[in-house]
């Protein structure tokens, strides 16, 4: 069992969020006190950051194909990645 250190809220191991704060402290706070610090409820947060992953992995995925074209196919087709690295990278990192 563990405390909340801004409301006191008795929280269970698994409900707990650690807080880092500016001074580089970590906080065991509760999700309603991360969405009065932060701004944003944490299930917000945590769909946010599980994007953001899926999105590196994503381009990084199409980067590495974009150098094999490059390198097998020739220019043209290299090209062709790039705008397509460049699609998915902007519609996977558009926020809804």
């Amino acid at each position: 069992m563990l405390k909340c250190e801004h409301c006191g809220t008795i929280l269970e191991e698994k409900d707990a969020l650690r807080h880092k704060t500016e001074d580089g402290r970590e906080e065991i706070i509760c999700k309603p006190c991360f969405q009065k610090i932060t701004g944003v409820d944490y299930d917000t947060f945590a769909f946010r950051r599980e994007n953001a992953k899926q999105t590196i992995f994503a381009v990084l995925f199409c980067v590495a194909a974009t150098i094999y074209a490059f390198v097998e196919k020739g220019p043209l087709w290299g090209g062709l990645g790039i705008v397509l690295t460049i699609a998915v990278y902007l519609f996977a990192s558009k926020a809804r």
